[in-house]
């Protein structure tokens, strides 16, 4: 038994509500279950209820035991002090409130089809991948359909809130936003975290400075990333004198990065750091306004082709300092590119609408999301099996966060295909 099905249980109310009492056989009526809070406090807010004739608003608090409220020290929060009714599946002892009186108490145990339990415990259960699986196809298309929107939305709000905290932390400035976004998503998730820090160290007005000059900004960059400690040709010894004297100018000492902290373990040479900063330091300096490129983009395709830049000369022959390459190091590619424009360019059109209040710019991000190619991993070949067709970057990153959020953690009855299976009659 969980705590997740007995809020489904109460939500839905899927007990014999015929003759529905207290275990001290006080007569119960619901008139509304309340709001689920994934907050602190109590399971349900705003509940109403008739207890013994007597009208009550406040909240329900749901334990799988009674004495779950002891144990979750409950007693002592004063949160819980306007909790009007207790539902539990074993009512194994009884509460009081503050002022002394006993806490009224519904038992679900007695008066629940073990049915619907069933079927949610199956689902629990079952080692597949994606837990309903077996019995996706039965549910209907527009419970799925419905489903697979409600991902994609939710997927596009947490990117977004990603923006939305640079944003906050910049006090507010769009370019500084963009410009570490930006540099977060270059990190491509196994560097992510220290081209932000790299970015945090060296804001955009500094660079914006010398973007005229690019063995400038990549002295910039590669320096306060701790690559330049110890040069091996010529061109890392020109980066690291022009760093010596830029890092005194703008005091960038104390915020210089290790090298160690860079990870080049398991990566293809093309997506080296190093490789990476070359692509990153192109894109800054040919950019007077990274945000007004990314906010103003108009197509899709022209902005694809902004973002598949060529690094510099020096990086188109090498991958790492003094090594030089037979083959020429391959520019952004296309994958790249799209990846850059998901994580990058939609989240701060979401959040920019947001924050403007202007809805245009939501659906332009949609409409940056239809227009891509689907994503292929094993994620959505798993959900192609079942039936579902991914055409689009919009159904790819459905699924995608479908498959993380909802299947990944058992959440089956936040799904609403897991909530249809449940509630289905056998």
């Amino acid at each position: 038994m969980t705590e997740a099905f007995l809020y489904f249980i109460w939500q839905f109310q899927y007990f014999q509500k015929n003759d529905l009492k207290t275990s001290a056989g006080q007569a119960i009526k619901v008139l509304q279950t309340g709001r689920l809070n994934a907050d602190s406090g109590a399971d349900f807010q705003d509940s109403r209820l008739f207890i013994d004739g007597i009208e009550w608003f406040g909240s329900v608090e749901i334990h799988v035991k009674a004495s779950d409220w002891h144990l979750h020290q409950h007693q002592s929060d004063a949160a819980y002090n306007n909790v009007i009714l207790h539902v539990v599946w074993q009512n194994d002892a009884p509460i009081a409130r503050p002022d002394g009186t006993v806490l009224p108490v519904l038992e679900l145990q007695n008066i629940t089809d073990p049915a619907v339990w069933k079927r949610y415990d199956a689902l629990l259960q079952t080692p597949e991948t994606i837990p309903c699986g077996a019995q996706f196809g039965s549910v209907d298309e527009l419970v799925r359909v419905s489903m697979l929107d409600k991902t994609l939305t939710q997927r596009l709000e947490r990117k977004a809130e990603v923006a939305r905290q640079f944003f906050e932390q910049n006090q507010n400035d769009w370019e500084e936003t963009a410009y570490q976004l930006l540099a977060y998503n270059f990190g491509f998730k196994i560097n992510a975290d220290p081209f932000l820090q790299l970015a945090r160290a060296v804001p955009l007005k500094i660079l914006q400075k010398h973007r005229d000059n690019l063995p400038q900004v990549e002295a910039l960059l590669y320096g306060a990333a701790g690559l330049l400690a110890e040069p091996t040709d010529d061109y890392s010894r020109l980066l690291a004198r022009e760093y010596k004297v830029l890092a005194a100018k703008y005091s960038l000492q104390n915020k210089q990065m290790q090298a160690l902290q860079w990870k080049f373990l398991r990566l293809r040479p093309a997506n080296f750091p190093t490789v990476r900063l070359a692509q990153f330091a192109q894109l800054v300096a040919q950019q007077a306004s990274l945000f007004s490129v990314f906010i103003n983009i108009e197509k899709t395709a022209d902005m694809l082709k902004r973002l598949q830049l060529t690094q510099s000369d020096y990086w188109q022959k090498h991958y790492v300092f003094g090594k030089e390459t037979t083959a020429k190091v391959p520019a952004v590619g296309r994958a790249s590119a799209e990846n850059i424009l998901i994580n990058t360019v939609v989240p701060l059109l979401v959040i920019y609408g947001q924050v403007r209040d202007q809805r245009d710019y939501l659906e332009k991000a949609l409409e940056i999301v239809e227009s891509l190619p689907a994503e292929r991993n094993h994620i959505t070949d798993n959900w192609e099996k079942l039936g579902v067709k991914i055409k689009t970057a919009y159904d790819s990153q459905g699924v995608i966060e479908w498959f993380n959020e909802f299947c990944s953690r058992k959440r089956c009855l936040a799904c609403g295909v897991g909530i249809a299976l449940v509630r289905k009659q056998t």
